[in-house]
């Protein structure tokens, strides 16, 4: 991620917007954006509890809404400042935003970090923009962050991590758990599963 000599480490944890309708119908949201399930409700309920116990000093979440529903449940626990953060944002599939899973993959290979729908984005040009965020929040003085993001996102910083394809099976994450990751010296270390 660069060569910034920051000498402590941050804790980020970070965890995906609970399930919603889109999901389940194997839509792909995109920047487009559908309602929470009520086991994405729950889900978002648990996670507040959990992560009540981390001392949480600031929560990002994607400005996307399935996103900020997910920070505003768990911040009921956290009671922490909350910002929106559009580089947090799923990947832009441009004119295919919304388009069922199945039908997107007959019009792109999802599979090539380097393509993209028109008017949308590769994935190589989001992880761009989130590792550029994550070298940005490194030079803050927080010691535990929490990010709400969404699967692209994940798989964006998961890549980095482990220096791998995005769908990678190594970049896969699930929408009911919570992730951990030290960024020290302005470099990804020490990744588990809460």
């Amino acid at each position: 991620m660069g060569n910034n000599l920051i000498t402590k480490a941050m804790i980020i944890y970070f965890t995906r917007h609970g399930e919603t309708i889109w999901n389940k119908k194997r839509i792909l949201q995109g920047f487009k954006d559908s309602s929470l399930t009520s086991r994405g409700i729950r889900s978002a309920e648990k996670k507040g509890k959990i992560l009540n116990k981390k001392d949480i000093e600031i929560i990002y979440s994607s400005d996307l809404g399935r996103c900020l529903r997910t920070a505003k449940i768990i911040n009921k626990w956290l009671k922490s400042k909350l910002i929106k953060a559009k580089q947090l944002r799923e990947r832009n599939f441009g004119n295919f935003n919304g388009y069922p899973d199945k039908k997107i993959k007959k019009l792109l290979n999802l599979d090539n970090p380097a393509e993209k729908a028109p008017h949308g984005e590769s994935f190589n040009e989001q992880k761009n923009r989130v590792l550029l965020f994550l070298k940005k929040l490194s030079t803050k003085k927080y010691k535990k962050v929490l990010l709400i993001i969404h699967d692209g996102t994940a798989r964006a910083i998961l890549s980095e991590y482990y220096k791998t394809n995005f769908s990678s099976q190594k970049c896969d994450t699930s929408n009911d758990k919570i992730y951990s990751m030290e960024i020290y010296n302005d470099k990804l270390k020490k990744f588990k599963i809460l």
